[in-house]
């Protein structure tokens, strides 16, 4: 339905973004920490539609 544009969350373990991380990518989103690396381990995220992700991440300041 692209409810959400981006989603963010500073401090994450990786029983929170496992099966978020699937989802999303399926979706044809983009899943990353902070720093722009694809991972579900932490210790932040961000997931966006892909279109918007490059300016989240500089939003989060990396």
């Amino acid at each position: 339905e692209g409810a959400v544009e981006i989603g963010l969350d500073p401090v994450v373990e990786l029983w929170d973004l496992a099966a978020p991380q699937v989802i999303v990518e399926e979706a044809g989103g983009r899943f990353t920490d902070f720093g722009g690396q694809a991972t579900a381990s932490g210790p932040d995220a961000l997931a966006t539609n892909g279109l918007l992700h490059d300016a989240a991440l500089a939003f989060v300041g990396r």
